[in-house]
């Protein structure tokens, strides 16, 4: 033992290097000079190679630190994208064989639409088809909910849903306690008042109580029997929500009062899961539910003509919502996998110039005989360590990074179910993420440690192999390059952001207050409604510090979508898909004024134009310019819906505004007076809308205690200020803008960090260049203009190549952008001169300790 640690030495000694790397040397290089008999196993070799890399990354905690944090980083946003990614489109929907349910969508031609049935067309396609073994319908219903037995408590706002009778056998699920649905409560209209609750329903409202089943409960005034308990996990079809009940479909006139009769083959409203067949394909089954489509086509013309039917994987809500959702995960996913290629670049340049600082260690053990394998499996191993624990903090980060999601949640009036739980699919993607950084991104500065010119290693040849050391360069245009690419995504996104909060939505969001109430709940008629609106109206404007108040059944970009088929008077009526389309609203009387819409033409709707009077309607700029370009709308008729609908006269016009988007195009609107177009059905809640003199906040709590005076029984809800209600549009561009700007800036960093470090390697490699320039009369500047020149250099490369990349890439971001161009100008220069102000900053921090370098110490050290 003593003679080869010995010889050991000895060649250390010849070759001049560091005493304080002899005993790392000495262990590690051992076994090449023992007894070849006495050789370690494959195991006892690697776990040979995991003590020396720990005990190195222990010597060096800045180099651990830089290293495992960039990959941390760059892993746990990949990792909490795809947690999301995972919940929303891969995780198995909690049914039975969930690869066989699909989503289907009778869509018109070519493709358009919400893809929503009429209960006449789900009753036929469920019927008809020869590729399902089943079809289920079900439909979104707010409801009013009071515990029976309880008459103190005061009703609940809740969400569920009607569904048709074999909904829960469709998808397979059988109740937790009691039963589910019976072919019987599936036939006769309001014949059979009965629920299934949820199980967090049962939990949170009903205290778990084992002897709910049986028991009644009130829901929109009316008497339901629990007959049974949804099993735990069970969310129906959906991602994004959580049911709370399920109410038969033939219960739709207690739970959803007004709304389309089931026998309505011109209603819609109803999503639609089936089941497909053994095999059969979704492609088969789509085609074959097309056909059927044309069918009925033919059959009912007006309602049918030019409908397909498509399929999907269901979970989306709305199945067109699919290629969107895809497109805003391809973006986030392209987002992250830069932010971790950039992570990896910092990685392999990081382990490089420790390569190269360890230059004399791996020339003496190539000398020494160890193989060339044996020293990348050792430097591998190394890696592999610091991909490790990057990998576990990384899993730590993506926790922190779901919880903020979770918590940002869209203002709706109903709660979204968003469970990113870690499952198996996450964990493996972490740790098959982790290795792969590990190996590709170590393999590369391994192969380049173990080949060097073994005599210029043990001399110490240093700068040549400097300046020929072209891979870390590219190293670092390739982060500046990325890091462009990820800031103009950024910059656009903010820049769209900030471009939707100048523009204006078409009305006055400042000093006023929304809140909703339904009566048709309560089941109140129209008159008893009408007279409800009236009394509240007036008792609001009487209130201290409220300047007006009025009614609609359509509060703008709130999400809700209500389009009409426009007949103009005089013209043969169109059919199917070219049926020219508004979106309509009513109002009550000062609406305009309160909500602060200024008119353009003609008059305001009055008390006189009442349910008797004749049909009037106030319509939009675009509404005008579509149907009569060049005429002006004031006095022109139309029909809305079916040939045999009532004229209505324009009786004036409105300035546009926007509707149910902000990024929207000018669309048609047409205004009906409250009186005259009152809607009863569960979906159109009656909004409420006063404007305040000063401060709208404080009147909330006035207004609120007028409906219960008139009805203590009529749930108060969605209680915002118009500011607020602006949250709900600006959403998508907030979250994308934070989404995208926190990567880019974090690009930015590990861009700076990456720079540094090699500047910084530069400058200590190159102190003996330095100290002769200085002794041979170099000024200060001229060593500092020297090393941040080349910083620069670097960044002019990556700024070229970035710029190349960002102009072909980032018109794929133009269907998310709002007012502002994929290549917008500013955006552009402002990025250009931040990535600018890092290089410099990232550069001139090394070239300042560079030109503080005393000669006579810096050739003394060499």
């Amino acid at each position: 033992m003593r003679e080869w640690k010995d010889e050991i030495r000895k060649r250390i000694a010849r070759a001049k290097l560091e005493p304080t790397r002899e005993a790392e040397i000495v262990e590690a290089l051992g076994q090449h000079l023992q007894d070849p008999n006495k050789r370690s196993s494959i195991l006892g070799d690697l776990l040979q190679d995991l003590r020396y890399g720990l005990r190195l990354l222990r010597k060096s905690p800045g180099f651990t630190a830089v290293a495992v944090l960039s990959l941390a980083l760059g892993i746990g946003a990949n990792t909490a994208l795809f947690s999301l990614i995972n919940t929303i489109l891969l995780r198995p929907l909690p049914v039975a064989d969930p690869s066989q349910v699909v989503s289907v969508s009778l869509v018109t031609r070519p493709g358009s639409g919400l893809g929503l049935f009429s209960y006449p067309n789900y009753q036929d396609f469920r019927d008809k088809n020869d590729v399902l073994t089943g079809l289920a319908a079900h439909r979104f219903a707010p409801m009013n909910l009071r515990p029976g037995g309880n008459s103190e408590q005061s009703n609940e706002r809740i969400w569920g849903y009607l569904v048709s009778g074999n909904y829960f056998d469709v998808l397979g699920v059988k109740a937790a306690v009691g039963r589910t649905f019976s072919p019987e409560e599936d036939r006769t209209p309001g014949a059979h008042p009965v629920v299934v609750l949820s199980h967090g329903c049962f939990e949170r409202r009903f205290g778990a109580d084992p002897d709910i089943v049986g028991q009644t409960i009130i829901l929109n005034g009316r008497q339901f029997t629990i007959i049974g308990i949804a099993p735990e996990g069970f969310t129906g079809t959906e991602r994004i929500f959580t049911p709370e009940i399920w109410a038969p479909s033939m219960m739709q006139s207690w739970i959803d009062p007004g709304a389309a009769g089931l026998e309505q083959r011109a209603g819609s409203g109803w999503f639609t899961v089936g089941r497909l067949k053994p095999g059969v394909s979704a492609a088969q089954a789509e085609a074959a539910l097309s056909m059927l489509a044309a069918e009925l086509g033919h059959e009912y013309p007006q309602t049918n003509e030019d409908t397909i039917v498509q399929l999907a994987p269901p979970g989306l809500v709305i199945p067109a919502a699919r290629t969107p959702v895809l497109g805003f995960a391809g973006m986030l996913t392209v987002t992250v996998g830069l932010v971790l290629l950039i992570a990896c670049a910092n990685l392999a340049g990081l382990l490089l110039a420790r390569a190269t600082e360890r230059r004399k260690e791996i020339a003496i053990r190539l000398a020494l005989g160890a193989s060339r394998s044996r020293l990348v499996r050792q430097l591998l191993t190394e890696s592999m360590l610091l991909a490790a624990a990057g990998g576990g903090l990384g899993l730590l980060l993506a926790f922190w990074i779901l919880d903020l999601v979770t918590a940002l949640k869209p203002p709706l009036e109903f709660a979204l179910t968003i469970d990113l739980k870690t499952d198996w699919r996450v964990l493996n993607f972490t740790l098959l993420l982790s290795l792969l950084t590990g190996v590709l991104f170590g393999l590369i500065p391994a192969l380049q440690a173990t080949k060097p010119d073994i005599a210029p290693a043990l001399k110490d040849e240093t700068s040549k192999g400097y300046r020929r050391s072209r891979l870390r360069s590219g190293l670092i245009v390739a982060q500046i390059a990325l890091s462009f690419v990820l800031l103009i995504a950024a910059g656009l996104m903010v820049r769209s952001l900030q471009r939707a909060q100048m523009a204006g939505p078409g009305f006055e969001t400042e000093q006023a207050v929304v809140m909703s109430v339904n009566p048709s709940l309560q089941g109140y008629d129209e008159a008893r409604a009408q007279e409800f609106y009236r009394q509240l109206i007036a008792r609001t404007e009487s209130l201290p510090g409220v300047r007006s108040a009025s009614v609609t059944s359509f509060l703008p970009l709130s999400l809700h979508y209500l389009g009409v088929h426009i007949h103009l008077e005089g013209q043969l009526p169109a059919r199917g898909a070219s049926v020219p389309e508004a979106m309509q609203g009513s109002i009550g009387l000062n609406y305009f004024g309160t909500m602060g819409i200024p008119l353009i033409a003609g008059r305001d709707f009055t008390a006189q134009d009442k349910k008797d009077a004749p049909s009037v309607a106030i319509v939009n700029e675009t509404f005008a310019r579509y149907f009569w370009p060049g005429q002006s709308a004031i006095g022109k008729r139309f029909r809305i819906g079916a040939d045999e609908g009532l004229l209505i006269e324009v009786i004036g016009a409105a300035r546009d505004g926007k509707y149910f988007s902000l990024g929207e195009e000018p669309r048609p609107f047409v205004y009906r007076p409250l009186l005259q177009s009152y809607v009863g059905d569960a979906s159109n809640d009656g909004t409420l809308i006063v404007r305040a003199v000063a401060d709208p906040g404080v009147i909330i709590a006035a207004v609120r205690r007028e409906v219960q005076q008139l009805d203590a029984n009529l749930p108060v809800f969605n209680i915002k200020t118009l500011t607020e209600h602006m949250r709900l549009s600006l959403f998508p561009l907030r979250l994308g803008a934070a989404g995208v700007g926190s990567f880019g800036l974090l690009a930015l960093a590990l861009a700076a960090i990456g720079i540094y470090g090699v500047m910084a390697y530069a400058v200590s490699q190159r102190t003996h260049e330095i100290g002769i320039r200085i002794a041979l009369g170099a000024r200060p500047r001229d060593v500092l203009k020297l090393i941040v020149q080349q910083g620069v250099a670097l960044a002019a490369m990556g700024l070229a190549i970035g710029l190349a990349a960002a102009l072909a890439l980032t018109h794929l971001m133009s269907s998310v952008l709002y007012g502002v161009s994929a290549t917008d100008a500013m955006t552009f220069a402002v990025v250009v001169l931040l990535l600018t102000v890092v290089v410099l900053a990232a550069s001139y921090l090394p070239a300042r300790r560079a030109a503080k370098v005393d000669p006579m110490v810096a050739l003394r050290y060499e």
